[in-house]
């Protein structure tokens, strides 16, 4: 593991000059993703690339190699590995494609990397995959991703690593490590749930998952590892259509979605149902604390979207308290009259400073587990009121921004740059305060 995700060197293996290949994408990401070791570009064709030596052949680099990047036709692959084997490389991720995704011929292909693998030791990711990136050693082998964060990303579809990262980079949330699995003939998500478990820079594991190879080892291990560390599940191929689709992508095989999602949950694994919740999830298991029951507090400047969020956390049955008369005696001293002194509690155009006020006049409250302040707004000093608000108590503040234009992106983003996660809309929030009310419950 400590190979494919932190190595020392790597030779990318199909290097090109053309822009347009992935050869050429994947050596220039690590470059400008600063990555901190040795880089091999390996072309027969070519002596230099985008500033470095080219090498013939993997064989002929006068270094020991860590990791190779294999990026080169399905048929040559084969003799590939078997250099690496002979080259003593310790790990390899096959980026090329066309094997047993795409029929018989391409199974065949794929039953010969098992069997040089077994003759050679080295541990393969992949093949029809997009590599692996860790940005705290500026390893990014596909998109570039740059930003060190605490989620870990596991998946068997390249385009579901590239969505939560690009996310979590937009949003200055960031991830620890993220590996896409192919086909996954070699390295297996029992294997990486093990190595996310001991990782210090991972503090939530999110998984995307298609087919699984040996399940009762799979729930075996995440049963402990869950104990450790959040884990999220989001499950490809639920349904016939999904199933079919998910047998011509990496010839997963599905078994029945009701019995996988018993086992999750028998696990201490949360589900997810979309990529939005996978993330959603994550980021706030990565950020937040678990509330100890079920009572919310909204706090909100639009009573729309205080109205929509108490829908939402009815039907997660979540439980929206009312305030104490004590709290409400006080609150009404200090707050206009056109507020809504209830749950939700609707501040109507307003300033931050207020949000601040209300919940930290029921911080005390033992019904009230969790606090949702909804800026519906262009309303500034957000971060501050709610890092005030964060710093003097253990429940958790699901913030939700939404309508506040540039104030809002502004806002936003302090935030995260303060570990507070943000949602986009009431029903994001509520996911994802639904996601740590689970967690609790599954610890528990």
């Amino acid at each position: 593991m400590r190979a494919i995700f932190e190595p020392t060197s790597i030779a990318i293996v199909g290097a090109s000059r053309d822009p347009e290949k992935t050869g050429y994408l994947i050596l220039k990401n690590l470059i400008e993703s600063g990555f901190a070791g040795r880089l091999f570009p390996i072309n027969p064709k070519i002596q230099e690339i985008l500033g470095l030596r080219a090498y013939p052949s993997i064989e002929t680099v006068p270094e020991p190699v860590d990791l190779a990047v294999v990026v080169v036709p399905s048929p040559v692959v084969a003799e590939i590995l078997k250099q690496c084997g002979r080259k003593k490389v310790k790990a390899a991720v096959i980026i090329s494609g066309g094997f047993r995704e795409v029929g018989k011929e391409g199974e065949d292909l794929e039953k010969a990397l098992i069997d040089i693998i077994r003759q050679t030791g080295v541990r393969v990711v992949g093949p029809n995959c997009i590599g692996v990136d860790n940005p705290h050693i500026g390893m990014s082998m596909w998109v570039g991703i740059k930003k060190k964060g605490p989620i870990g990303l596991v998946t068997q579809s390249g385009l579901v690593g590239t969505a939560l990262g690009c996310w979590a980079e937009k949003e200055g949330i960031g991830i620890s490590k993220c590996i896409s699995l192919g086909n996954g003939i070699d390295v297996n998500e029992v294997e990486l749930l093990q190595y996310m478990a001991d990782n210090p820079d991972t503090r939530t594991i999110a998984l995307y998952i298609e087919g699984i190879g040996d399940g009762r080892k799979f729930m075996e291990v995440a049963s402990k590892v869950s104990r450790k560390k959040p884990v999220v599940v989001l499950k490809g191929g639920r349904t016939q259509l999904g199933k079919t689709a998910a047998a011509s992508h990496t010839k997963s095989l599905s078994g029945r979605s009701e019995i996988f999602e018993a086992a999750l949950k028998q696990s201490g694994i949360i589900n997810a149902d979309s990529l939005d919740e996978l993330y959603d999830f994550s980021k706030a298991l990565s950020f937040l604390p678990a509330p100890k029951g079920r009572g919310v507090l909204i706090i909100t400047s639009s009573g729309g979207a205080g109205i929509l969020a108490a829908d939402l956390l009815d039907k997660r049955q979540l439980i929206l308290p009312h305030i104490t008369e004590r709290a409400e005696k006080r609150l009404r001293g200090v707050l206009p009259n056109h507020c809504i002194f209830r749950n939700p509690f609707d501040l109507t155009s307003t300033t931050s400073e207020m949000f601040q006020l209300v919940m930290e006049e029921n911080l005390q409250d033992e019904n009230i587990h969790a606090f949702m302040p909804i800026f519906a707004d262009p309303l500034p000093r957000a971060a501050e009121a709610v890092k005030n608000v964060v710093d003097k108590t253990e429940k958790p503040v699901v913030v939700c921004y939404v309508g506040g234009a540039q104030v809002e992106e502004t806002e936003k983003a302090k935030m995260h740059s303060m570990g507070i996660p943000v949602f986009s809309s009431p029903e994001r929030a509520v996911n994802a305060l639904y996601a740590l009310v689970r967690r609790h419950e599954l610890l528990r």
